[in-house]
């Protein structure tokens, strides 16, 4: 019986082990991991992973408000867009500097996912072909802390667009 419930427990472990590798193996997964390793630590090496289509869209929540040439995107400035009046907010903010600046543990997820503690907010009608990776603070204090970067990855893995979205404060 003993050594049932080990093989049992081994089949267990070994499944779960699989299964991050096919997610870690997977390109949209691969290009949201590059996108936080340069946003991490920009450098030509962490920048030269990431697989960005030719342009890239750029917007806050639904709407894309700048086409950048993937060059262009190499200055992690370049990815800064005003947030003056979205969600009651004034100034600016970025996806890589949000990642950047995230001292806690990251989650990644696929889809459509709760915008903190309210449901799914919808996708840019531009881009509901192409896979949603998502990556957000694992362990947010509270709404004015979550934060979430999502990028739409097409069938060959390289990352067409990039929204962020912020909670009201």
């Amino acid at each position: 019986m003993r050594r049932s419930a080990v093989y049992i427990l081994l089949g267990v472990l070994l499944a779960g082990c699989m299964a991050e590798e096919r997610e870690r193996a997977d390109p949209s997964r691969r290009a949201m991991d590059a996108l936080i390793a340069f946003a991490r630590a920009p450098s030509d090496a962490t920048w030269a992973a990431v697989p960005l289509a030719e342009s890239v869209d750029l917007g806050l929540a639904d709407v894309f408000y700048l086409r950048l040439s993937a060059r262009q995107l190499r200055n992690p400035r370049a990815w800064t867009l005003s947030v003056d009046g979205f969600r009651g907010r004034a100034g600016s903010a970025s996806a890589v500097a949000l990642i950047a600046a995230e001292d806690g543990r990251l989650r990644v997820t696929r889809g459509p996912h709760r915008h903190c503690a309210a449901p799914p907010e919808p996708e840019p009608p531009q881009v509901t072909p192409l896979e949603r990776v998502v990556v957000q603070p694992r362990d947010a204090d509270g709404c004015l802390d979550w934060w979430t970067v999502d990028a739409f990855v097409d069938d060959e893995g390289k990352i067409r667009a990039v929204t962020l979205d912020l909670w009201e404060p």
